[in-house]
């Protein structure tokens, strides 16, 4: 039963390595204390705005600017728009592309 147990995390470690990462996204700051924030878009993370997705979205921001030294003092979203990757009748996916700037 063991030698099952074991055989089974391998195998489920093993394909590990091939799924798509969650996180796809580029942070860049401006003047003036301006950023522009991309992150993709999938079938967890939808491109709705009021889900649990945009909250996973939202601290995502966060820790950027945390890790960028920026907004101390909390920041505002200025625009918020979804570019879809694709267009058509089975098009899925993009990405939110905030841009916003930290309050003074």
């Amino acid at each position: 039963m063991r030698a099952l147990a074991v055989l089974s995390l391998l195998i489920l470690s093993g394909c590990a390595y091939f799924v798509d990462p969650v996180r796809i996204e580029s942070f860049a700051p401006g003047a003036n204390g301006s950023f522009t924030y991309r992150v993709a878009t999938n079938t967890v993370l939808t491109e709705n705005d009021d889900g649990e997705g945009e909250q996973i979205r939202l601290g995502w921001l966060r820790q950027d600017l945390e890790a960028h030294g920026l907004c101390a003092k909390g920041y505002a979203i200025d625009s918020r728009n979804f570019v879809q990757r694709n267009s058509g009748v089975f098009a899925n996916g993009g990405a939110i592309l905030y841009r916003g700037h930290c309050l003074k």
